[in-house]
C-alpha cells in the first residue's frame, strides 16, 4: 500500500512545484499542438475531396437545347459534359455518335443526360411508322383468303402484286404490276419489336402439336409455318409514292393478288408480266359460232338431153335435091360431110360433133 502512494505523492509534489506562468505556457503549447492537428486533419480532407471528383468524373452526352418528342436528334443538339460516376444514369450515352439520328421518345430538357430510354435506339420502337422505310409510304389493299396466299404471307415477307381484269366474254387479262414489295402488315398485325409474328404456342407442348396436326400445319425443323387463322381482309405494303398511286389506280380496275416470294428467289424480277385471255363470246351465240359447221352435201349433177341440130337448108332444082352441110366449130373432115338420118352429139374434150346413127 505504501508503494502505491509514493507515485501519487511524487506527481502531487511535481504539480505543486509548477508555477502559474508555467501552467500558461503549457496550456499555450497544448493549444498550438491541438490547432496543428486540427489544421492538418482539415487540410487532408479538403485535398482528398478535391482529388476524388477528378479521378471519378465520367464524360456523358447531354442536351444542349430543349428537344421535343418524336424529333430526330442531330449533332448540334448535343454536348459532352463531365459528371461524377455516381450521378450517371443507367443507359447514358458516352459518345455523341450513339445518340444522333434517333427519334426522341419523350421531351428532353436542356442539360438532361441522354439515355437509351429517352430515344428510340431501334426505330421500330416508335410504332408502326418506325417500320416504314424512309423513302416509302404505307398503302393498304383489300385481300381475302385466296388473293392473300391463304394467310401464309406474314409481315416482313416480300411479295409480288398482280391484277386480274376483264370478263370471260371479252377475255380475262392479267399482269404483274409490282415486284419485290415489302409486306408491312396483315389486317392490323405488323412486325414490331416484342410482337410475336411466328408460332407462340410452343409452351403448350403436346397440345399445340396435336392442334398443328389437326389443322394441317407444316413444320420444317423447328420453324413453324402455320398460316394465320384470322380472316384475311387487308394487306399493308411499303411502296414509293409513284408506285402507291399506281397500285391504288389498279385496284379499281380489277382484283389484286399477292404472290409470295421465296426467302431466296432464283430470279429477283420477272420480265414476262402480261397475260391476255381469249374472248369466249356470249352464251349460245358463242358456242354456236365456235362449233364447226356441218359439211353441206354436194349438189346433184344436172343433166340435159342433147338438143337436135337445126335442120340443114335444102332446095330442089332441075329434078335433083341437095342438103347443105351442117356447121361445126372444128375443122374435122368428118364433120364437114353432110349427115343424113338420125344423129347423136358426141363431145370430145371441148369440141362437139354430130354423127349419124344406123
Amino acid at each position: 500500500m505504501a508503494n502505491q502512494l509514493k507515485p501519487m505523492e511524487r506527481i502531487r509534489e511535481f504539480l505543486d512545484k509548477i508555477t502559474y506562468r508555467q501552467w500558461v505556457v503549457a496550456a499555450g503549447v497544448v493549444s498550438i499542438l491541438l490547432g496543428l492537428m486540427v489544421y492538418l486533419a482539415m487540410s487532408g480532407d479538403d485535398q482528398k475531396a478535391a482529388e476524388k471528383p477528378q479521378t471519378n468524373l465520367v464524360q456523358v452526352v447531354a442536351a444542349k437545347q430543349d428537344i421535343p418528342e418524336r424529333t430526330v436528334v442531330k449533332e448540334d443538339m448535343l454536348k459532352v459534359v463531365e459528371v461524377p460516376s455516381e450521378l450517371v444514369p443507367e443507359g447514358a450515352f458516352h459518345d455523341v455518335a450513339d445518340a444522333i439520328d434517333h427519334p426522341t421518345s419523350t421531351a428532353i430538357q436542356q442539360g438532361d443526360i441522354m439515355t437509351s430510354r429517352k430515344v428510340y435506339v431501334d426505330i421500330r420502337m416508335a410504332g408502326f411508322t418506325g417500320i416504314i422505310p424512309p423513302d416509302c409510304r404505307a398503302v393498304t389493299i383489300p385481300i381475302n383468303d385466296v388473293t392473300g396466299v391463304s394467310g401464309f404471307a406474314h409481315p416482313g415477307d416480300y411479295v409480288d402484286i398482280m391484277v386480274i381484269t376483264g370478263t370471260k366474254e371479252n377475255g380475262i387479262n392479267g399482269r404483274i404490276i409490282l415486284q419485290d414489295v415489302l409486306l408491312l402488315g396483315i389486317n392490323r398485325t405488323a412486325d414490331l419489336p416484342n410482337t410475336p409474328t411466328g408460332d407462340s404456342s410452343k409452351k403448350d407442348g403436346s397440345q399445340s402439336d396435336k392442334q398443328d396436326a389437326s389443322s394441317g400445319t407444316a413444320n420444317v425443323g423447328s420453324v413453324n409455318t402455320k398460316a394465320s387463322s384470322d380472316t384475311m381482309a387487308t394487306a399493308t405494303v411499303a411502296l414509293k409514292p409513284a408506285d402507291a398511286l399506281k397500285l391504288a389506280a389498279e385496284s379499281q380496275e380489277g382484283t389484286l393478288y399477292l404472290v409470295l416470294r421465296p426467302f431466296k428467289p432464283r430470279d429477283m424480277y420477272t420480265f414476262d408480266t402480261d397475260y391476255a385471255g381469249v374472248p369466249q363470246g356470249n352464251g349460245q351465240a358463242a358456242s354456236s359460232s365456235s362449233a364447226p359447221s356441218a359439211p353441206q352435201p354436194a349438189p346433184a349433177p344436172a343433166y340435159s338431153a342433147p338438143q337436135s341440130a337445126p335442120s340443114a337448108p335444102s332446095y330442089s332444082g332441075g329434078g335433083s335435091s341437095y342438103s347443105a352441110p351442117s356447121s361445126s366449130s372444128s375443122g374435122d373432115s368428118a364433120s364437114s360431110m353432110p349427115v343424113l338420118g338420125r344423129t347423136i352429139e358426141v363431145i370430145r374434150g371441148v369440141t362437139s360433133t354430130r354423127e349419124g346413127v344406123q
